[in-house]
């Protein structure tokens, strides 16, 4: 298939509603379904191109979008390590959040295969691709009615299998533009230091604006957003007149950037003071919330529909590509294509909680939910978590963070954290605990210690040798949740009264009736007792 033919280069264009009001034709997101058959062609073409830019290092690595063993939770724990190594030596940091208007849609097509020549692909190649993407038509379909079909000028189809790729690609020079910052298709961030950083991100901000106007990509500049990380949110300094001029970007002569507080960054709340608190209330507040509708609408309280509508429903959320959506999908082409991820869990060794306060509001929602199952009312949470052979929510989001250690010692994900790892004879594979700046403030300190560069280690430390040992993930994820199901899981609920002393953590199950050793042989579980 040397061309495409125009049979299979009619997409059917489904708008699917973002925000706002619903009469406004921005709101919608235009998702283009496409032919099958050459779908299954992009996959062998995809599958090719990936490797030959993988093979020669052509990617950028400060991109983490559509690219294999790489996920939101990859970029986000790289951006927020950088973060906490400013704060832990003394520098502030600015992040400035950039907003790509219909970034597919936008893509120029001569650019595209310009660049795709420069990478080094063959011109067989380049020409097939040409051909996929041009002379491209389209209909809007809404409610089984056709629009008339018209001519796609520019932009690469968001429901193709190479959409993605191409998109990557044609973006992937843009941090050659950027000479003293971090930057990716999500945010541009500099640690700041002294008066002269700002002065370097604003020109690298300048640059990004150029390079968009270059290669015919238009930002919503109006809808840029700017966090600022301080180190010391005290500073005598701010009391100057002129200490809020350094808190500001210019965008353009038209846009000024002022500091917010809250920022919505790859569907997860970052807070300038670096606190999960609105992340979390946020998801406590939607889960109830279909909790609730759960209830209202199904009558029957039978335990294995219960718990298949708890975790398909209450506990994951539909996302779409590129962008969260709502999970009332109407065509079923669509509906296949979308993913499921947890919601209570979504990138949860980021924002992994350490106030008690936050635990209980997480673990609130599982509590409610197993209080309305039929035949359990005489029991308490932790009882009807072992009767439902359920963990809690708390030792989820520990396992989690365990797993994401595998991997990273193993290299199936990139090691965005710096984290270290020793053999010993004793202990096998042991995580090198990070050390914290004599010159940190004791703030910094506990935000550093519950971030992922600390928590992991601890965790991960506290897993038997034998069970690190395991080479394949399939066999350390089943090793690991036999070794979890002996340490006593039961953290504080909101209700409940439980004899131990503070919330059970893996890394604290130290205690007496809960010890933890290299040897499972030796493990000697006494689970704490608990009352209502």
């Amino acid at each position: 298939m040397s061309q495409v033919s125009s049979y299979y280069k009619t997409g059917f264009v489904t708008p699917l509603f973002k925000k706002g009001s619903r009469c406004d034709a921005a709101n919608y997101r235009p998702v283009t379904l496409t032919s099958h058959v050459v779908k299954v062609y992009e996959r062998v073409v995809r599958k090719h191109m990936v490797q030959y830019l993988e093979a020669n290092n052509l990617l950028s690595d400060k991109q983490h979008g559509f690219r294999s063993n790489r996920s939101c939770l990859t970029q986000m724990l790289d951006h927020f390590d950088s973060i906490f190594e400013g704060l832990t030596k003394g520098n502030d940091t600015d992040s400035i959040y950039l907003d790509f208007a219909k970034a597919f849609d936008k893509v120029d097509l001569d650019l595209l295969l310009r660049k795709l020549k420069r990478y080094g692909f063959r011109q067989k190649l380049i020409g097939w691709i040409q051909s996929f993407l041009t002379d491209r038509e389209q209909v809007v379909v809404v409610n089984g009615v056709h629009s008339n079909s018209a001519k796609v000028l520019s932009g690469v189809p968001q429901g193709s299998v190479l959409g993605p790729l191409f998109f990557l690609l044609f973006i992937n020079d843009l941090e050659e533009v950027v000479k003293a910052s971090k930057a990716d298709d999500t945010r541009v961030s500099k640690q700041i230091s002294r008066f002269e950083d700002c002065a370097l991100l604003q020109a690298d901000v300048l640059r990004i604006i150029e390079w968009a106007n270059r290669n015919n990509m238009k930002l919503h500049e109006q809808k840029f957003e700017l966090l600022n990380h301080l180190h010391n949110r005290k500073n005598v300094t701010s009391e100057l007149p002129f200490y809020v001029e350094t808190l500001l970007y210019k965008v353009s002569g038209e846009v000024t950037l002022y500091p917010v507080e809250h920022v919505r960054d790859l569907r997860v709340v970052v807070s300038s003071d670096l606190s999960w608190s609105r992340h979390i209330s946020n998801m406590v507040t939607k889960a109830r919330s279909t909790l609730s509708w759960v209830f209202s609408v199904f009558k029957t309280r039978d335990r294995t529909v219960m718990i298949t509508l708890y975790k398909s429903l209450v506990s994951s959320l539909v996302i779409k590509p590129l962008v969260a959506l709502k999970a009332s999908i109407t065509s079923p082409r669509i509906r296949r294509s979308a993913s499921v991820v947890k919601l209570l869990e979504y990138c949860c060794p980021l924002w992994d909680p350490t106030r008690v306060t936050e635990m209980q509001m997480l673990e609130g929602v599982q509590c409610t939910f197993t209080s309305c199952i039929g035949g359990l009312n005489d029991m308490n949470y932790w009882e009807r978590l072992v009767h439902l052979k359920l963990m809690t929510l708390q030792r989820r989001r520990e396992r989690y963070t365990i797993l994401m250690m595998w991997k990273i010692l193993h290299n199936v994900v990139p090691n965005c954290c710096d984290i270290e790892f020793i053999d010993t004879s004793r202990h096998g594979t042991k995580a090198v605990i990070p050390s914290l700046s004599k010159c940190s403030s004791l703030r910094n300190q506990t935000l550093y210690d519950s971030s992922f560069a600390v928590r992991g280690p601890k965790l991960w430390n506290k897993v038997p040798a034998a069970i690190k040992a395991e080479k394949t993930f399939d066999g350390f994820k089943v090793s690991l949740s036999k070794f979890l199901a002996l340490i006593p899981d039961n953290p504080p609920v909101s209700g409940y009264t439980c004899h131990a002393a503070g919330p059970i953590h893996l890394w604290t199950s130290h205690q007496h009736g809960g010890q933890i050793s290299d040897d499972p042989s030796y493990l000697r579980i006494n689970p704490n007792k608990v009352t209502k």
